[in-house]
């Protein structure tokens, strides 16, 4: 899944609730070693970009 491109859109949209929602299975997703490294890296780099706060 790309968490970066959904989030991104997200943040473009004004949606800021499902931007954190997507941050927090982002997370989850990790602790269950179900998300590359490089995804999360993307994810990582788009928030410093747009942070939802």
């Amino acid at each position: 899944m790309d968490y970066a491109a959904l989030y991104k859109t997200a943040m473009e949209s004004g949606s800021t609730d499902y931007a954190h929602s997507i941050v927090v299975s982002a997370t989850a997703a990790a602790e269950a070693g179900a998300v590359e490294p490089e995804d999360l890296r993307a994810l990582v780099e788009a928030i410093k970009e747009d942070p939802c706060a």
